[in-house]
């Protein structure tokens, strides 16, 4: 009888670490987005910077992000649009800020696919389009 409770007490301590790694957890939250260049000029119509976002983590590492890590792209007015690799084109002169956006905790997304719903992290760049 005792052999089996300890066996029943195993496969739950087993089927708690599969849900929690299968969660994310134990795997470092993004805490900030660098968006480099962090400021541009370009000429408009149809002047292009490519921008990119580096992660920076709560356990002091930092890495490139991609959209398979949630990243997305969005610009402040029309004067620019940008897609979802980061290359930004002027349309018009202005002053445009560049937001780099991403779940804080990105593991979640690739581990299973579902829509990540942390706390999203931003960075952001300014583009100025003459």
């Amino acid at each position: 009888m005792a052999m089996s409770q300890f066996m029943k007490y195993l496969l739950f301590l087993f089927v708690a670490l599969v849900v929690l790694v299968g969660c994310g957890a134990g795997h470092a939250n993004l805490t900030s987005i660098t968006v480099s260049p962090q400021s541009a000029t370009a000429t408009s119509p149809q002047g292009q910077v490519g921008y990119t976002a580096t992660g920076h983590f709560a356990n002091g590492k930092s890495r490139s992000l991609s959209q398979v890590d949630g990243l997305s792209w969005k610009t402040s007015t029309t004067s620019a649009t940008i897609g979802p690799t980061g290359e930004a084109t002027c349309s018009a002169p202005g002053t445009v800020t560049v937001t780099a956006s991403a779940p804080q905790n990105l593991q979640f997304t690739v581990n299973n696919g579902v829509q990540n719903t942390s706390v999203t992290v931003t960075g952001t760049a300014t583009l100025i389009c003459q």
